[in-house]
């Protein structure tokens, strides 16, 4: 008996998690902006809320980030382009974001995973951290890995296990598995076809 995940029972967020988003946001931030912000030092998910950050500044490039993520240059996280290829070919990867549309990030996950079949890609957008829950029930997802740890305690609600993505923002004490890598989440996937 196993206890690895099998794929059909996993299904990832987005940003922070495939999409190196947050990196994004510094760089823009700082040579655009000439605010400097190091990526280290982003401890809190709503980072702007605690910083002295002009919200229009902030609201302008959020913007260009959900908009435009292949213009803006958004790149995978290491290691995320390998392990969701690999995936591909035991099925249908599910994405669950909270971006409040769909189509420019599926237009990034197509161009990353160099997918031409939109079977092989299930975006759901909920608009709401909160939304995600009921979306994962639907597919039958029993594992989701998540950078926010907010969003994994409401995932825990319900009969989703949350396994945190390793990120600045996320390094307080909490319950739940963490990855550090994509190496780590390719070493709990059950490789083998059931």
């Amino acid at each position: 008996m196993s206890n690895k995940i099998r794929a059909n029972e996993l299904a990832f967020d987005i940003d922070g998690v495939f999409a190196d988003t947050f990196r994004s946001f510094v760089e823009i931030a700082r040579n655009e902006y000439g605010i400097k912000i190091e990526y280290e030092t982003i401890t809190e998910y709503e980072f702007w809320k605690y910083m002295d950050f002009d919200a229009d500044i902030f609201h302008k490039i959020i913007g260009r980030i959900l908009d435009y993520p292949i213009e803006v240059g958004i790149m995978p996280i290491n290691g995320a382009i390998e392990v969701l290829t690999r995936l591909v070919n035991l099925g249908p990867l599910l994405f669950v974001t909270a971006r409040p549309e769909k189509d420019a990030i599926l237009r990034w996950i197509l161009l990353h995973l160099k997918l031409e079949d939109m079977d092989a890609i299930r975006l759901e957008s909920t608009g709401t951290h909160e939304e995600k829950l009921p979306v994962l029930m639907k597919y039958g997802v029993r594992y989701f890995i998540e950078d926010r740890l907010e969003t994994c305690y409401l995932l825990e609600q319900g009969s989703v296990v949350p396994i945190v993505f390793d990120q600045p923002w996320n390094r307080k004490p909490h319950p739940f598995k963490t990855v550090k890598n994509w190496d780590e989440v390719s070493d709990m996937i059950e490789w083998e076809k059931t």
